[in-house]
Protein backbone atom coordinates (compact mmCIF):
# COMPACT_ATOMS: atom_id res chain seq x y z
CA UNK A 1 0.00 0.00 0.00
CA UNK A 2 1.13 3.74 -0.63
CA UNK A 3 1.44 3.98 3.61
CA UNK A 4 3.86 0.80 3.67
CA UNK A 5 6.02 2.56 0.77
CA UNK A 6 5.71 5.73 2.38
CA UNK A 7 6.81 4.20 6.11
CA UNK A 8 9.86 2.04 3.81
CA UNK A 9 11.12 5.22 2.05
CA UNK A 10 11.01 7.46 5.94
CA UNK A 11 12.94 4.33 7.35
CA UNK A 12 15.45 4.55 4.30
CA UNK A 13 15.77 7.99 5.00
CA UNK A 14 16.68 7.58 8.54
CA UNK A 15 19.02 4.81 7.91
CA UNK A 16 21.05 7.16 5.66
CA UNK A 17 20.74 9.77 8.47
CA UNK A 18 22.06 7.95 10.56
CA UNK A 19 24.90 6.24 8.76
CA UNK A 20 25.89 9.88 7.87
CA UNK A 21 25.80 10.58 11.36
CA UNK A 22 28.48 7.84 12.00
CA UNK A 23 30.46 8.81 9.47
CA UNK A 24 30.90 12.26 10.63
CA UNK A 25 31.69 11.03 14.55
CA UNK A 26 34.11 8.26 13.78
CA UNK A 27 37.03 10.62 13.01
CA UNK A 28 36.53 12.38 16.41
CA UNK A 29 35.94 9.18 18.22
CA UNK A 30 39.18 8.19 17.31
CA UNK A 31 40.53 11.11 18.89
CA UNK A 32 39.14 9.64 22.50
CA UNK A 33 42.15 6.84 22.04
CA UNK A 34 44.62 8.50 24.19
CA UNK A 35 41.84 9.05 27.12
CA UNK A 36 40.27 5.50 27.42
CA UNK A 37 41.53 4.94 30.79
CA UNK A 38 39.89 8.14 32.00
CA UNK A 39 36.22 7.75 29.92
CA UNK A 40 36.59 4.00 31.14
CA UNK A 41 37.18 5.07 34.78
CA UNK A 42 34.57 7.63 34.81
CA UNK A 43 31.90 5.08 32.88
CA UNK A 44 32.42 2.90 35.83
CA UNK A 45 32.30 5.63 38.60
CA UNK A 46 28.47 6.19 36.49
CA UNK A 47 27.57 2.67 36.79
CA UNK A 48 28.83 2.62 40.30
CA UNK A 49 27.22 5.44 41.25
CA UNK A 50 23.44 4.69 39.75
CA UNK A 51 23.69 0.57 40.88
CA UNK A 52 24.19 2.02 44.50
CA UNK A 53 21.34 4.03 43.88
CA UNK A 54 19.14 1.09 42.58
CA UNK A 55 20.64 -1.18 45.39
CA UNK A 56 19.91 1.72 48.28
CA UNK A 57 16.17 2.08 47.13
CA UNK A 58 15.49 -1.48 46.52
CA UNK A 59 16.90 -2.56 49.92
CA UNK A 60 15.67 0.34 51.78
CA UNK A 61 12.22 -0.80 50.44
CA UNK A 62 12.69 -4.95 51.40
CA UNK A 63 14.08 -3.46 55.03
CA UNK A 64 10.97 -1.44 55.69
CA UNK A 65 9.07 -4.10 54.11
CA UNK A 66 10.37 -7.10 56.54
CA UNK A 67 10.17 -5.09 59.36
CA UNK A 68 6.75 -4.43 58.99
CA UNK A 69 6.17 -8.26 58.37
CA UNK A 70 8.92 -9.45 61.02
CA UNK A 71 6.67 -7.01 63.65
CA UNK A 72 3.39 -9.05 63.23
CA UNK A 73 4.30 -11.02 65.40
CA UNK A 74 6.61 -11.10 68.57
CA UNK A 75 8.54 -13.98 67.45
CA UNK A 76 9.71 -12.98 64.01
CA UNK A 77 9.93 -9.23 65.82
CA UNK A 78 12.59 -10.67 68.27
CA UNK A 79 14.55 -12.86 65.30
CA UNK A 80 14.45 -10.12 62.99
CA UNK A 81 18.11 -8.66 61.85
CA UNK A 82 18.14 -5.20 61.62
CA UNK A 83 21.86 -4.61 61.90
CA UNK A 84 23.09 -5.73 58.65
CA UNK A 85 20.61 -4.31 56.58
CA UNK A 86 20.52 -0.89 58.01
CA UNK A 87 24.49 -1.16 57.60
CA UNK A 88 23.44 -1.86 53.80
CA UNK A 89 21.72 1.27 53.38
CA UNK A 90 24.45 3.62 55.09
CA UNK A 91 27.29 1.72 52.60
CA UNK A 92 24.84 2.00 49.41
CA UNK A 93 24.31 6.07 50.31
CA UNK A 94 27.60 6.60 50.99
CA UNK A 95 28.58 4.58 48.05
CA UNK A 96 26.07 6.64 45.95
CA UNK A 97 27.17 10.00 47.04
CA UNK A 98 31.09 9.01 47.10
CA UNK A 99 30.77 7.61 43.20
CA UNK A 100 28.79 10.58 41.87
CA UNK A 101 31.21 13.25 43.42
CA UNK A 102 34.30 10.89 41.57
CA UNK A 103 32.80 10.67 38.26
CA UNK A 104 31.90 14.35 38.06
CA UNK A 105 35.48 14.49 38.81
CA UNK A 106 36.74 12.01 36.29
CA UNK A 107 34.52 12.79 33.74
CA UNK A 108 34.92 16.42 33.54
CA UNK A 109 38.62 15.90 33.51
CA UNK A 110 38.18 13.47 30.71
CA UNK A 111 36.05 16.08 28.54
CA UNK A 112 38.51 18.77 28.60
CA UNK A 113 41.40 16.19 27.97
CA UNK A 114 39.36 15.16 24.98
CA UNK A 115 38.59 18.74 23.76
CA UNK A 116 42.12 19.72 24.47
CA UNK A 117 42.91 16.82 22.14
CA UNK A 118 40.73 18.29 19.16
CA UNK A 119 41.56 21.72 19.55
CA UNK A 120 45.25 20.24 18.97
CA UNK A 121 44.17 17.86 15.96
CA UNK A 122 42.12 20.50 14.32
CA UNK A 123 44.70 23.41 14.49
CA UNK A 124 46.97 20.83 13.44
CA UNK A 125 45.01 20.11 10.08
CA UNK A 126 43.81 23.20 9.24
CA UNK A 127 47.13 24.73 9.46
CA UNK A 128 48.50 23.53 5.85
CA UNK A 129 45.34 25.43 4.49
CA UNK A 130 46.41 28.59 5.24
CA UNK A 131 46.28 30.44 3.79
CA UNK A 132 45.26 28.88 0.19
CA UNK A 133 42.06 27.17 1.78
CA UNK A 134 40.98 29.43 4.32
CA UNK A 135 40.99 32.89 2.87
CA UNK A 136 37.23 31.72 1.58
CA UNK A 137 35.93 31.76 5.23
CA UNK A 138 35.42 34.18 7.57
CA UNK A 139 38.40 34.57 10.46
CA UNK A 140 35.14 34.32 13.03
CA UNK A 141 33.70 31.74 11.59
CA UNK A 142 37.00 29.50 11.72
CA UNK A 143 37.47 30.88 15.73
CA UNK A 144 33.76 29.79 16.21
CA UNK A 145 34.57 26.19 14.49
CA UNK A 146 37.67 25.82 16.78
CA UNK A 147 35.91 26.72 20.12
CA UNK A 148 31.82 26.58 19.83
CA UNK A 149 32.16 23.84 17.64
CA UNK A 150 34.40 21.60 19.16
CA UNK A 151 33.19 22.55 22.39
CA UNK A 152 29.75 20.71 21.11
CA UNK A 153 31.36 17.55 20.52
CA UNK A 154 31.71 17.39 24.34
CA UNK A 155 28.56 16.13 23.87
CA UNK A 156 29.37 12.58 22.16
CA UNK A 157 31.39 11.35 25.84
CA UNK A 158 29.38 13.26 28.20
CA UNK A 159 25.67 13.05 27.05
CA UNK A 160 25.85 10.03 24.67
CA UNK A 161 28.39 7.73 25.66
CA UNK A 162 29.05 7.12 29.02
CA UNK A 163 25.28 7.88 29.73
CA UNK A 164 24.41 5.02 27.32
CA UNK A 165 27.11 2.25 28.40
CA UNK A 166 26.28 3.24 31.94
CA UNK A 167 22.87 2.41 30.99
CA UNK A 168 23.59 -0.93 29.22
CA UNK A 169 25.17 -1.76 32.24
CA UNK A 170 22.32 -1.15 34.02
CA UNK A 171 19.48 -2.94 32.31
CA UNK A 172 21.71 -5.78 32.09
CA UNK A 173 22.40 -6.37 35.96
CA UNK A 174 19.05 -5.17 37.02
CA UNK A 175 17.22 -7.64 34.45
CA UNK A 176 19.85 -10.31 35.82
CA UNK A 177 19.01 -9.57 39.67
CA UNK A 178 15.24 -9.36 38.86
CA UNK A 179 15.58 -12.55 37.19
CA UNK A 180 16.54 -14.08 40.35
CA UNK A 181 13.20 -13.96 42.23
CA UNK A 182 11.03 -14.05 39.03
CA UNK A 183 11.70 -14.54 35.14
CA UNK A 184 8.41 -13.02 34.35
CA UNK A 185 9.37 -9.83 36.41
CA UNK A 186 12.29 -9.60 34.93
CA UNK A 187 11.25 -10.10 30.80
CA UNK A 188 8.68 -6.94 31.67
CA UNK A 189 11.39 -5.06 33.12
CA UNK A 190 13.39 -5.43 30.09
CA UNK A 191 10.14 -4.54 27.68
CA UNK A 192 9.59 -1.44 29.24
CA UNK A 193 13.95 -0.78 29.81
CA UNK A 194 14.52 -1.57 26.05
CA UNK A 195 11.63 1.28 25.66
CA UNK A 196 12.95 3.85 27.24
CA UNK A 197 16.56 3.03 26.64
CA UNK A 198 16.40 2.28 22.76
CA UNK A 199 13.19 3.51 21.16
CA UNK A 200 12.43 6.87 23.07
CA UNK A 201 15.97 8.27 22.62
CA UNK A 202 16.10 7.49 19.21
CA UNK A 203 13.02 9.21 18.87
CA UNK A 204 14.09 12.11 20.30
CA UNK A 205 16.97 12.01 17.87
CA UNK A 206 14.68 12.10 15.04
CA UNK A 207 12.44 15.18 16.38
CA UNK A 208 15.72 17.24 17.05
CA UNK A 209 18.10 16.45 14.13
CA UNK A 210 16.93 19.07 11.99
CA UNK A 211 16.83 21.83 14.75
CA UNK A 212 20.11 20.58 16.06
CA UNK A 213 21.82 21.88 12.36
CA UNK A 214 20.18 24.96 12.91
CA UNK A 215 20.90 25.39 16.16
CA UNK A 216 24.80 25.15 15.11
CA UNK A 217 24.33 27.21 12.70
CA UNK A 218 22.13 30.20 13.90
CA UNK A 219 24.79 29.99 17.05
CA UNK A 220 27.56 30.16 14.80
CA UNK A 221 26.06 33.39 12.99
CA UNK A 222 25.36 35.26 15.84
CA UNK A 223 28.78 34.52 17.08
CA UNK A 224 29.95 35.70 14.05
CA UNK A 225 27.89 38.88 13.89
CA UNK A 226 28.96 39.69 17.68
CA UNK A 227 32.17 39.62 17.06
CA UNK A 228 32.33 41.16 13.70
CA UNK A 229 30.02 43.88 14.97
CA UNK A 230 32.76 44.50 17.76
CA UNK A 231 35.57 44.64 16.00
CA UNK A 232 33.82 47.06 13.10
CA UNK A 233 32.08 48.91 16.16
CA UNK A 234 34.09 52.13 15.13
CA UNK A 235 33.22 51.73 11.34
CA UNK A 236 29.34 51.50 12.32
CA UNK A 237 29.02 54.44 14.61
CA UNK A 238 30.94 56.53 11.65
CA UNK A 239 28.83 55.40 9.28
CA UNK A 240 26.00 55.36 11.28
CA UNK A 241 25.65 51.54 10.18
CA UNK A 242 25.40 50.30 13.94
CA UNK A 243 21.18 50.17 14.64
CA UNK A 244 21.18 47.68 11.11
CA UNK A 245 23.58 45.90 12.49
CA UNK A 246 21.94 45.31 16.11
CA UNK A 247 18.91 44.65 13.91
CA UNK A 248 20.36 41.89 11.90
CA UNK A 249 21.98 40.82 15.42
CA UNK A 250 17.90 40.47 17.36
CA UNK A 251 16.98 38.93 13.90
CA UNK A 252 19.08 36.05 14.22
CA UNK A 253 18.78 36.12 18.17
CA UNK A 254 14.90 35.93 17.63
CA UNK A 255 15.48 32.90 15.66
CA UNK A 256 18.17 30.73 17.66
CA UNK A 257 15.48 31.78 20.42
CA UNK A 258 12.87 29.87 18.62
CA UNK A 259 14.99 26.90 17.96
CA UNK A 260 15.56 27.06 21.47
CA UNK A 261 11.70 26.73 22.02
CA UNK A 262 10.96 23.80 20.24
CA UNK A 263 14.20 21.84 21.03
CA UNK A 264 13.11 22.44 25.29
CA UNK A 265 9.25 20.96 23.66
CA UNK A 266 10.79 17.95 22.86
CA UNK A 267 12.73 17.65 25.61
CA UNK A 268 9.76 18.16 27.68
CA UNK A 269 7.71 15.30 25.62
CA UNK A 270 10.86 13.20 26.19
CA UNK A 271 11.18 12.99 30.31
CA UNK A 272 7.15 13.05 30.39
CA UNK A 273 7.31 9.75 27.74
CA UNK A 274 10.50 8.58 30.66
CA UNK A 275 8.38 9.36 33.64
CA UNK A 276 5.03 7.39 32.03
CA UNK A 277 7.30 4.00 31.08
CA UNK A 278 9.08 4.18 34.63
CA UNK A 279 5.78 4.29 36.05
CA UNK A 280 3.79 1.54 33.36
CA UNK A 281 7.01 -0.57 34.50
CA UNK A 282 7.08 -0.40 37.51
CA UNK A 283 3.02 -0.98 37.93
CA UNK A 284 3.35 -3.97 35.21
CA UNK A 285 6.31 -5.71 37.40
CA UNK A 286 3.93 -4.60 40.50
CA UNK A 287 1.17 -6.49 39.20
CA UNK A 288 3.05 -9.75 37.85
CA UNK A 289 4.74 -9.54 41.56
CA UNK A 290 1.23 -9.28 43.38
CA UNK A 291 0.44 -12.56 41.35
CA UNK A 292 3.65 -14.33 42.44
CA UNK A 293 2.76 -13.50 45.95
CA UNK A 294 -0.95 -14.80 45.61
CA UNK A 295 0.98 -18.25 44.61
CA UNK A 296 3.49 -18.10 46.82
CA UNK A 297 6.63 -17.89 44.15
CA UNK A 298 7.29 -14.42 45.64
CA UNK A 299 7.12 -13.06 49.60
CA UNK A 300 6.02 -9.52 50.49
CA UNK A 301 9.22 -8.03 51.23
CA UNK A 302 10.59 -9.14 47.88
CA UNK A 303 7.84 -7.77 46.19
CA UNK A 304 8.84 -4.15 47.21
CA UNK A 305 12.58 -4.76 46.75
CA UNK A 306 11.44 -5.92 43.63
CA UNK A 307 9.03 -2.90 42.28
CA UNK A 308 11.86 -0.52 44.14
CA UNK A 309 14.41 -1.95 41.84
CA UNK A 310 12.05 -1.69 39.02
CA UNK A 311 11.39 1.74 39.78
CA UNK A 312 15.34 2.69 40.63
CA UNK A 313 16.91 1.50 37.14
CA UNK A 314 15.41 4.19 35.10
CA UNK A 315 17.28 6.87 36.77
CA UNK A 316 19.90 5.28 34.30
CA UNK A 317 17.89 5.66 31.78
CA UNK A 318 16.47 9.27 32.12
CA UNK A 319 19.15 11.50 30.80
CA UNK A 320 19.29 9.48 27.14
CA UNK A 321 16.21 11.40 25.39
CA UNK A 322 17.62 14.55 25.86
CA UNK A 323 21.42 13.45 24.90
CA UNK A 324 20.05 11.75 21.49
CA UNK A 325 18.33 15.07 20.98
CA UNK A 326 21.66 16.83 20.58
CA UNK A 327 22.93 14.73 18.25
CA UNK A 328 21.65 16.64 15.43
CA UNK A 329 23.12 19.81 16.43
CA UNK A 330 26.35 17.26 17.34
CA UNK A 331 26.33 15.97 13.82
CA UNK A 332 26.20 19.68 12.25
CA UNK A 333 29.15 20.78 14.67
CA UNK A 334 31.04 18.08 13.55
CA UNK A 335 30.43 18.26 9.64
CA UNK A 336 31.76 22.03 10.47
CA UNK A 337 34.72 20.69 11.14
CA UNK A 338 35.27 17.94 8.83
CA UNK A 339 34.71 20.51 6.05
CA UNK A 340 37.88 22.04 7.08
CA UNK A 341 39.83 18.52 7.95
CA UNK A 342 39.12 16.87 4.86
CA UNK A 343 40.05 20.05 2.81
CA UNK A 344 43.25 18.81 0.19
CA UNK A 345 45.91 21.63 1.06
CA UNK A 346 46.86 23.30 -2.10
CA UNK A 347 50.61 22.87 -1.69
CA UNK A 348 52.10 20.31 -0.75
CA UNK A 349 55.95 19.93 0.79
CA UNK A 350 57.72 17.14 1.03
CA UNK A 351 59.48 15.80 4.26
CA UNK A 352 62.81 15.97 3.19
CA UNK A 353 64.51 18.52 0.81
CA UNK A 354 66.41 17.91 -2.50
CA UNK A 355 70.28 18.84 -2.67
CA UNK A 356 71.54 21.44 -0.81
CA UNK A 357 71.66 25.03 -1.84
CA UNK A 358 74.82 26.80 -2.74
CA UNK A 359 73.41 29.67 -3.89
CA UNK A 360 70.40 31.74 -3.05
CA UNK A 361 69.15 33.46 -6.58
CA UNK A 362 65.92 33.20 -7.34
CA UNK A 363 64.24 32.57 -10.80
CA UNK A 364 60.85 32.76 -12.06
CA UNK A 365 60.64 30.59 -14.95
CA UNK A 366 57.81 31.61 -17.10
CA UNK A 367 54.82 31.64 -14.44
CA UNK A 368 51.08 31.66 -14.34
CA UNK A 369 48.96 32.24 -12.08
CA UNK A 370 45.33 32.77 -11.25
CA UNK A 371 43.29 32.63 -8.12
CA UNK A 372 40.63 30.70 -9.13
CA UNK A 373 39.89 28.56 -12.36
CA UNK A 374 37.27 30.89 -13.68
CA UNK A 375 39.25 33.30 -12.65
CA UNK A 376 41.53 35.82 -14.84
CA UNK A 377 45.23 35.29 -15.03
CA UNK A 378 47.24 37.70 -12.13
CA UNK A 379 50.78 36.47 -14.13
CA UNK A 380 50.95 35.85 -16.98
CA UNK A 381 54.23 34.92 -18.59
CA UNK A 382 56.35 36.25 -15.54
CA UNK A 383 60.09 35.34 -16.29
CA UNK A 384 62.33 36.76 -13.76
CA UNK A 385 65.90 36.12 -12.22
CA UNK A 386 67.43 37.57 -9.45
CA UNK A 387 71.24 37.20 -8.53
CA UNK A 388 72.30 36.98 -4.82
CA UNK A 389 72.97 39.44 -3.22
CA UNK A 390 70.97 41.65 -5.00
CA UNK A 391 68.31 44.22 -3.59
CA UNK A 392 65.35 43.92 -6.10
CA UNK A 393 62.02 46.10 -5.99
CA UNK A 394 59.25 45.21 -7.90
CA UNK A 395 57.13 48.42 -8.91
CA UNK A 396 53.29 48.66 -9.56
CA UNK A 397 49.59 50.04 -9.06
CA UNK A 398 47.45 48.07 -6.82
CA UNK A 399 46.07 44.88 -8.67
CA UNK A 400 50.10 44.57 -11.06
CA UNK A 401 50.71 41.23 -9.57
CA UNK A 402 53.10 42.17 -6.94
CA UNK A 403 51.50 40.38 -3.99
CA UNK A 404 51.18 37.67 -6.04
CA UNK A 405 54.95 36.94 -6.43
CA UNK A 406 55.59 37.29 -3.07
CA UNK A 407 52.45 34.54 -2.21
CA UNK A 408 54.30 32.18 -4.65
CA UNK A 409 57.74 32.96 -3.85
CA UNK A 410 56.94 31.79 -0.01
CA UNK A 411 54.78 28.79 -1.50
CA UNK A 412 51.78 30.08 -0.26
CA UNK A 413 50.33 28.53 -3.70
CA UNK A 414 51.84 27.27 -6.45
CA UNK A 415 52.27 28.77 -10.00
CA UNK A 416 49.46 27.19 -12.46
CA UNK A 417 52.02 27.29 -15.14
CA UNK A 418 56.19 27.48 -15.21
CA UNK A 419 58.28 27.09 -11.78
CA UNK A 420 60.03 28.93 -9.20
CA UNK A 421 63.81 28.44 -8.48
CA UNK A 422 65.83 28.81 -5.69
CA UNK A 423 69.73 28.45 -5.64
CA UNK A 424 68.89 26.11 -8.98
CA UNK A 425 66.35 23.97 -7.00
CA UNK A 426 62.36 24.12 -7.93
CA UNK A 427 60.75 25.22 -4.58
CA UNK A 428 58.30 21.82 -5.00
CA UNK A 429 61.79 20.44 -3.86
CA UNK A 430 62.13 21.86 -0.25
CA UNK A 431 60.58 20.98 2.77
CA UNK A 432 58.78 23.34 4.79
CA UNK A 433 60.57 24.17 7.34
CA UNK A 434 63.84 24.26 5.20
CA UNK A 435 62.45 27.04 2.79
CA UNK A 436 61.20 28.31 5.74
CA UNK A 437 64.85 29.13 6.97
CA UNK A 438 65.84 29.57 3.30
CA UNK A 439 63.17 33.19 2.70
CA UNK A 440 62.37 35.93 5.90
CA UNK A 441 59.21 37.62 5.36
CA UNK A 442 57.92 41.03 6.07
CA UNK A 443 53.90 40.30 4.84
CA UNK A 444 51.62 43.37 3.98
CA UNK A 445 49.67 42.30 7.03
CA UNK A 446 52.24 41.02 9.34
CA UNK A 447 50.32 39.86 12.58
CA UNK A 448 51.74 40.64 16.46
CA UNK A 449 50.72 38.45 19.12
CA UNK A 450 49.16 39.71 22.21
CA UNK A 451 51.67 38.38 24.50
CA UNK A 452 55.27 40.21 25.27
CA UNK A 453 57.64 41.93 22.67
CA UNK A 454 60.08 39.20 23.22
CA UNK A 455 57.83 36.18 22.65
CA UNK A 456 56.84 38.10 19.50
CA UNK A 457 60.25 38.56 17.89
CA UNK A 458 61.51 34.66 19.51
CA UNK A 459 59.13 33.30 17.22
CA UNK A 460 61.30 33.90 14.30
CA UNK A 461 64.44 32.14 16.12
CA UNK A 462 63.44 30.58 19.54
CA UNK A 463 66.68 29.86 20.83
CA UNK A 464 67.68 33.54 20.47
CA UNK A 465 69.61 34.61 23.28
CA UNK A 466 69.44 38.31 24.76
CA UNK A 467 72.58 39.49 22.42
CA UNK A 468 71.06 38.51 19.69
CA UNK A 469 67.32 39.99 20.26
CA UNK A 470 69.01 43.36 21.25
CA UNK A 471 71.29 42.91 18.06
CA UNK A 472 68.18 42.47 15.54
CA UNK A 473 66.01 45.54 17.55
CA UNK A 474 69.41 47.86 16.77
CA UNK A 475 69.17 46.68 13.27
CA UNK A 476 65.44 47.83 13.17
CA UNK A 477 66.23 51.20 15.27
CA UNK A 478 63.79 49.90 17.88
CA UNK A 479 66.52 49.59 21.01
CA UNK A 480 66.63 52.83 21.99
CA UNK A 481 62.93 53.20 22.70
CA UNK A 482 62.77 49.02 23.69
CA UNK A 483 65.03 50.05 26.90
CA UNK A 484 62.84 52.90 27.90
CA UNK A 485 60.22 50.59 28.46
CA UNK A 486 59.95 49.52 32.11
CA UNK A 487 60.27 45.81 31.58
CA UNK A 488 61.58 46.36 28.09
CA UNK A 489 61.91 43.10 25.71
CA UNK A 490 59.33 41.62 28.86
CA UNK A 491 57.19 44.63 27.93
CA UNK A 492 53.10 43.48 26.34
CA UNK A 493 51.81 44.56 23.45
CA UNK A 494 48.04 43.95 22.30
CA UNK A 495 46.32 42.19 19.58
CA UNK A 496 47.84 43.04 15.90
CA UNK A 497 50.55 45.27 17.61
CA UNK A 498 47.75 47.74 19.44
CA UNK A 499 49.44 49.79 21.98
CA UNK A 500 52.46 50.32 19.17
CA UNK A 501 53.02 53.02 16.62
CA UNK A 502 52.43 52.07 12.93
CA UNK A 503 56.18 52.58 12.67
CA UNK A 504 56.79 50.65 15.62
CA UNK A 505 54.52 47.73 14.76
CA UNK A 506 56.33 47.64 10.92
CA UNK A 507 59.86 48.07 12.57
CA UNK A 508 59.34 45.13 14.57
CA UNK A 509 58.40 43.07 12.45
CA UNK A 510 61.30 43.92 10.38
CA UNK A 511 63.49 43.07 13.76
CA UNK A 512 62.23 39.21 13.82
CA UNK A 513 63.10 39.41 9.92
CA UNK A 514 66.58 40.19 11.19
CA UNK A 515 66.83 37.89 14.08
CA UNK A 516 65.72 34.95 11.90
CA UNK A 517 68.44 36.20 9.50
CA UNK A 518 67.80 34.15 6.12
CA UNK A 519 69.64 34.18 3.47
CA UNK A 520 66.99 35.83 0.86
CA UNK A 521 64.68 38.85 2.09
CA UNK A 522 61.39 39.27 0.64
CA UNK A 523 59.07 42.38 1.87
CA UNK A 524 55.57 42.95 0.90
CA UNK A 525 54.48 46.56 1.10
CA UNK A 526 56.85 46.57 3.99
CA UNK A 527 56.07 50.48 4.74
CA UNK A 528 52.47 50.79 3.72
CA UNK A 529 50.46 53.34 5.75
CA UNK A 530 53.65 54.83 7.01
CA UNK A 531 54.18 58.89 6.60
CA UNK A 532 57.42 59.70 4.82
CA UNK A 533 59.83 60.26 7.09
CA UNK A 534 58.93 56.71 9.63
CA UNK A 535 59.37 55.12 5.69
CA UNK A 536 62.28 56.64 4.56
CA UNK A 537 63.76 55.65 8.09
CA UNK A 538 62.45 52.34 8.03
CA UNK A 539 64.11 51.65 4.66
CA UNK A 540 67.19 52.54 6.03
CA UNK A 541 67.23 50.52 8.27
CA UNK A 542 66.67 47.78 5.75
CA UNK A 543 69.15 48.85 3.45
CA UNK A 544 72.36 48.79 6.08
CA UNK A 545 71.45 45.50 7.49
CA UNK A 546 71.17 43.62 4.04
CA UNK A 547 73.98 43.69 2.84
CA UNK A 548 75.08 39.95 2.61
CA UNK A 549 71.43 38.68 1.60
CA UNK A 550 69.54 39.21 -1.28
CA UNK A 551 66.37 41.71 -1.19
CA UNK A 552 63.02 41.97 -2.77
CA UNK A 553 61.01 44.60 -1.88
CA UNK A 554 57.75 44.22 -3.03
CA UNK A 555 56.08 48.14 -3.03
CA UNK A 556 53.76 50.83 -4.88
CA UNK A 557 55.89 53.13 -2.87
CA UNK A 558 58.92 55.35 -4.38
CA UNK A 559 61.12 55.94 -1.38
CA UNK A 560 64.85 55.43 -1.88
CA UNK A 561 64.05 53.93 -5.13
CA UNK A 562 67.81 54.23 -6.53
CA UNK A 563 69.53 52.36 -3.94
CA UNK A 564 67.82 49.26 -5.68
CA UNK A 565 70.32 47.65 -7.98
CA UNK A 566 67.26 46.54 -10.11
CA UNK A 567 63.67 47.98 -10.32
CA UNK A 568 60.74 45.88 -11.85
CA UNK A 569 57.68 47.54 -13.07
CA UNK A 570 54.58 45.75 -13.45
CA UNK A 571 51.33 45.82 -15.01
CA UNK A 572 48.40 43.60 -15.02
CA UNK A 573 50.60 40.59 -13.94
CA UNK A 574 53.50 41.26 -16.54
CA UNK A 575 56.64 42.62 -16.40
CA UNK A 576 56.96 46.08 -18.43
CA UNK A 577 60.07 47.61 -17.72
CA UNK A 578 63.29 46.81 -15.92
CA UNK A 579 66.34 48.50 -14.80
CA UNK A 580 67.93 51.00 -12.67
CA UNK A 581 66.08 53.81 -11.68
CA UNK A 582 68.05 56.47 -13.54
CA UNK A 583 68.09 54.14 -16.47
CA UNK A 584 64.36 53.77 -16.54
CA UNK A 585 63.49 57.66 -15.56
CA UNK A 586 65.37 57.84 -19.68
CA UNK A 587 63.61 54.46 -20.76
CA UNK A 588 60.16 53.93 -19.28
CA UNK A 589 57.74 56.80 -19.90
CA UNK A 590 55.15 54.52 -17.72
CA UNK A 591 57.81 54.75 -14.73
CA UNK A 592 58.83 57.74 -15.29
CA UNK A 593 54.89 59.18 -14.98
CA UNK A 594 54.78 57.21 -11.51
CA UNK A 595 58.00 58.85 -9.85
CA UNK A 596 56.33 61.67 -11.11
CA UNK A 597 52.86 61.39 -9.72
CA UNK A 598 54.93 60.72 -6.28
Amino acid sequence: SMLDVHLFKIIIVKIQYNEKMLKNLIPFIRQFRPHCRWMGFGILLGWLAVMASVGLLALSGWFISAAAFAGLSLGTAYLFNFFFPSIGVRLFAFTRTLARYAERIVTHDATFRMLATLRLWFYRKIEPLAPARLMQYRSTDILNRIVADIETLDNLYVRVLSPSVTASLTIIAVVLFLAVFDIWIAGTALLFLLISGIALPLAAAGAGADMGRQLTISTAKIRILAVEGIQGLSELMVFGAWKKQVNTLEKESDALIHIQGQMSHIRGLSLAGATLLTGMATLACLYIGVHQVGRGMLDGANLALVGFAVLASFEALSPLPAAYQYLGQTKEAAGRLLELVDAPPVVLFPDVSGAPIERYNIHFKNVNFHYGNSDPWVLEGVDLRIEQGQRVAILGETGAGKSTLFNLLVRFWNPVKGSIHVGGHDLKTFAESDLRRTIGVVSQQAHLFHTTLRKNLLLARPEADETALKSALEKAQLLDWVETLPQGLDSWIGEGGSGLSGGQARRLSLARMFLQDAPIWVLDEPTEGLDRITEQKMMHALFQASQAHTLLVITHRITDLDQFDDIILMDQGRIIARGRHDALLKTSPRYKALIERG
